[in-house]
């Protein structure tokens, strides 16, 4: 038996959707597990070839570990594994939930389980510590998602097709590190601030109107905070809007910025603007033209 997963890269907060609202890409990691031998054999390819663990401290395999344990069942000895990485790593966009997704979708064909997305989204935010990420890696799409005490709850919002540039530089920014620098408490001001613009993107989002969306999208309880750590964001950000970007947020926590384009004729201009922003403050950059994923993490058996 063969397993094959594929599981998307993610955007979360989209400005004022601050850990609740998270946004599937199309930038997909695939998975290939084979029940084989005796012993547990991983090869990485492609992002993080040279960091991933090839052993049991592997993301994915720990994944696997902990959504056997949850059912008190036990893996098979002799796995076969290999991963095809296309999320770059730390950089905001979601590489961590898609290993999580990934390993669990495996274990749950491994362990004879159904596939219950319910289940599987509430073992994904133990590992992560939060939804944002793992729910629109598994349910595609837009998903709004909240931790009610100890249980998970998500929805999918509608949204409409956009053009979306992500650029990403090559600069660590551990999510330790950009947690570390939120206030503990914020205005009401800002708070309000926050609320009042992410009714209005929820529908900016469904209808894709531009003009809400650039106001839709700010944001005033991280970004503020994160983006000046980043060498060259706040001068990407500018050179993207010049280009043609309606709006440009951080992707997660950051480094990578996503910028919502008013249509793809401006996709090479926007991404070469911020790009040589990020290059005048010392860093390369990448970019990345990616629709959004209208369907979560997949799984076929062959």
């Amino acid at each position: 038996m063969k397993i094959h997963v594929q599981a998307p890269a993610t955007s979360a907060n989209l400005g004022p959707g601050f850990d609740c609202l998270g946004l599937a890409l199309d930038l997909w990691n695939e998975l290939d597990v084979e029940t084989t031998g005796t012993s547990l054999e991983i090869s990485v390819e492609g992002e993080g070839k040279s960091e991933v663990p090839a052993n049991a401290s592997n993301a994915i395999y720990k994944a696997m570990q902990a959504y056997a344990r949850r059912h008190e069942k036990t893996l098979p000895v002799g796995l076969k594994m290999t991963c095809l990485n296309r999320i770059p790593f730390g950089a905001g966009l979601g590489s961590s939930a898609a290993a999580a997704v990934s390993g669990i979708l495996a274990a749950a064909v491994l362990l004879d389980l159904p596939q219950d997305k319910a289940d599987q989204l509430e073992c994904a935010t133990r590992l992560e510590g939060h939804p944002d990420n793992v729910a629109p890696c598994l349910l595609g799409g837009l998903v709004a998602s909240v931790m009610d005490g100890q249980k998970v709850i998500a929805r999918s919002l509608a949204v409409a097709p956009l053009s979306l540039m992500v650029v990403t530089p090559d600069y660590q920014f551990p999510t330790k590190k950009s947690r570390a620098v939120l206030p503990l408490d914020v205005s009401r001001q800002d708070a309000v601030f926050n609320l009042s613009r992410l009714v209005f993107l929820t529908d900016a989002l469904a209808k894709a109107d531009l003009d809400l969306l650039s106001m839709a999208m700010q944001d005033m309880l991280h970004q503020p905070h994160r983006i000046p750590l980043i060498p060259g964001a706040t001068d990407a950000i500018a050179a993207a809007r010049t280009a043609g970007a309606v709006a440009v947020v951080l992707s997660g926590a950051g480094p990578s910025l996503m910028a919502v384009l008013k249509d793809t004729s401006v996709e090479k201009q926007v991404a070469t603007t911020m790009i040589e922003a990020f290059q005048r403050a010392g860093l390369s950059a990448r970019s990345f033209a990616l629709p959004i994923a209208q369907k979560g993490a997949s799984l076929q058996i062959r």
